[in-house]
């Protein structure tokens, strides 16, 4: 039976056209199909298979399409969040590899709540005055992996549209933004560009503007409640 899963699923990527460097098969495809089948570990087994398409140089969405394709061929439905999330994450350990640890996130490429506390921390030396925290999220949770992936990719392209210049923009948690900026009389303008921005099936953004506050410890304060996952 997994023979015959094998060849179906070669032949589906086959014809959608496989976008990755070198040969589509890889020893994690036979744990994945094992894993589908019922006779192994799905997470772990997804997980490996993110980690290997990112290294055939497979974009993140491409991936969890041929990931859904195994299910389809394999008569399991959709993929369940499980797996989908697994596989990102397997995908994303490979893809962050080589960068400056803990200064941009892989999937966004929008700064690290890391970095953004050590910028922070800069700021704080000269003064914050006439600083402030703008912070964009989806209105509403999206439970899908897929959705959130596509919220949080979507919501890094409408801050840097918004914030063009040489603002921190910051991924706060997996689907909430942030851009440290100045209050001067461009940020009306700029926070009502990212508000209209759609997001996720054509839905607007929630857009909150918080002054930083007057003291570094009260600020990192703020970042550690904005990081909870929404």
């Amino acid at each position: 039976m997994e023979d015959d899963v094998l060849a179906r699923w070669r032949s589906r990527s086959m014809a959608e056209g496989w976008p990755g460097a070198g040969d589509w098969w890889t020893p994690e495809v036979e744990s994945a199909i094992e894993a589908v089948c019922g006779s192994g570990d799905l997470a772990h087994a997804c997980r490996a298979l993110g980690a290997a398409r990112a290294a055939a140089g497979v974009e993140i969405a491409q991936g969890l399409d041929d990931l859904a394709a195994l299910f389809a061929v394999s008569w399991r439905g959709e993929p369940p969040f499980a797996a989908l999330r697994a596989f990102a994450a397997g995908w994303a350990d490979f893809a962050s590899v080589g960068m400056e640890p803990a200064c941009e996130d892989p999937l966004t490429g929008l700064a690290t709540v890391a970095y953004l506390r050590t910028r922070l921390a800069q700021l704080y030396r000269g003064s914050s005055a006439g600083m402030c925290l703008v912070v964009a999220e989806p209105c509403g949770r999206a439970e899908e992996l897929a959705e959130r992936l596509t919220a949080a990719l979507n919501l890094a392209t409408a801050l840097r549209r918004a914030f063009p210049g040489d603002e921190t923009l910051a991924l706060l948690a997996p689907t909430r933004v942030g851009a440290v900026t100045r209050e001067d009389d461009l940020l009306a303008d700029k926070v009502e560009r990212l508000r209209t921005a759609e997001i996720l099936y054509g839905r607007r953004p929630r857009v909150r503007v918080r002054t930083l506050p007057r003291a570094y410890g009260q600020a990192l304060a703020l970042i550690r409640t904005l990081s909870l996952d929404p």
